[in-house]
C-alpha cells in the first residue's frame, strides 16, 4: 500500500486551475478548467468528473495562428459519476463545462463532487459570486476574498497534493430574486455611465472586472454558449435544430435551450 501511494504521486498533473462562474453570461454555471500534465505522464489516461446537471463540455483548442476553437467533448458515465477523459498526448489542456440553466425558483444550488483519477500537485480553485446574488454561501471556508468597487467578488483557495480518486464536494447556494446575470448588470452599469456622460454629469471610473483569466483563454471562454456553439458549427459542421418554445438554435449534444431553459 505504501509503495502504491509513492508511485501514485509520481504521475499526474503539475498545475491546474478550476474556475466556477455562476450566472455570468446565462442563468447556469460555467466551469473552466486548465491543466498541465506531469512531463512523465504523457500518454496515460487522465480523467476528471463534471458537475451535476452538466449540459455540455467543450475542449478549448488554440491552433498555431492563435485562433481559438471550441470542440464539443464527450461525457462518459463511469463508477456512478460523469467524467471527461483528457487528450492522452496533450501536455496542456483547457475545458469549458456548461450546466443546464436554473429553472423555476430564485434559490440557486450548485453541487460538484470533484474527483481526479490522478494525483494533482497544485490546484487553484476559484469561485465567482454573481453580481445580483443574495445570501451567497459556498463550501470553501478558507478561501481568500477579492472584491471590486461594484461588488463583484471572487473566492480563491490553493489546494496542494490533491489525492487521486478522492471526492471533494464543492457547493454554492444563493438567491437571485431578479434572475439577472452579472453581465446584464455590468452592462446596465455601463449604460448608466454613458447616459451620465451624455448629460454632462461627472462619472466614476469603471474598473475592468476580473474574468478568471489563465493565459488568454479565459477571456474567450466566458463568451456565451451561443457563440461557442457557432464556432463548433463552423468547425465540425454539426446539425442544428430550433427550440420549439422560443426558436433559439440548439446544437448537437445540448439537452436544454440556452435561451429559455426548455428541455429539448
Amino acid at each position: 500500500m505504501y509503495l502504491f501511494l509513492i508511485i501514485s504521486h509520481l504521475f499526474g498533473m503539475d498545475n491546474g486551475r478550476l474556475s466556477i462562474i455562476p450566472e455570468y453570461d446565462y442563468n447556469g454555471v460555467t466551469v473552466l478548467f486548465s491543466g498541465q500534465r506531469d512531463s512523465t505522464d504523457i500518454g496515460r489516461l487522465q480523467s476528471v468528473t463534471v458537475p451535476a446537471n452538466t449540459d455540455s463540455v467543450f475542449l478549448i483548442v488554440t491552433d498555431d495562428d492563435k485562433n481559438i476553437y471550441f470542440e464539443q467533448y464527450d461525457i462518459i458515465s463511469r463508477n456512478g459519476y460523469d467524467w471527461i477523459d483528457f487528450p492522452s498526448e496533450t501536455g496542456r489542456y483547457s475545458f469549458m463545462m456548461k450546466t443546464g440553466p436554473f429553472i423555476g425558483s430564485e434559490s440557486r444550488n450548485f453541487n460538484y463532487d470533484l474527483i481526479f483519477s490522478f494525483f494533482v500537485k497544485n490546484l487553484l480553485l476559484e469561485i465567482q459570486q454573481p453580481l445580483g446574488s443574495q445570501n451567497f454561501l459556498h463550501s470553501e471556508s478558507e478561501a481568500t476574498v477579492d472584491s471590486d468597487q461594484h461588488g463583484l467578488r471572487s473566492y480563491t483557495i490553493e489546494l496542494s497534493n490533491f489525492p487521486l480518486n478522492k471526492p471533494r464536494n464543492i457547493w454554492i447556494k444563493y438567491d437571485n430574486p431578479d434572475s439577472f446575470t452579472s453581465l446584464t448588470l455590468l452592462s446596465k452599469m455601463m449604460s448608466e455611465t454613458n447616459e451620465d456622460e451624455r448629460k454632462g454629469q461627472p462619472t466614476k471610473n469603471i474598473l475592468r472586472h476580473k474574468l478568471y483569466i489563465w493565459e488568454p483563454l479565459l477571456a474567450i471562454a466566458v463568451v456565451t454558449i451561443i457563440i461557442a456553439a457557432v464556432l463548433i458549427l463552423l468547425k465540425d459542421k454539426k446539425k442544428t435544430n430550433a427550440c420549439p418554445k422560443c426558436s433559439q438554435l440548439i446544437f448537437g449534444g445540448q439537452k436544454f435551450c440556452p435561451n429559455c431553459g426548455n428541455k429539448v
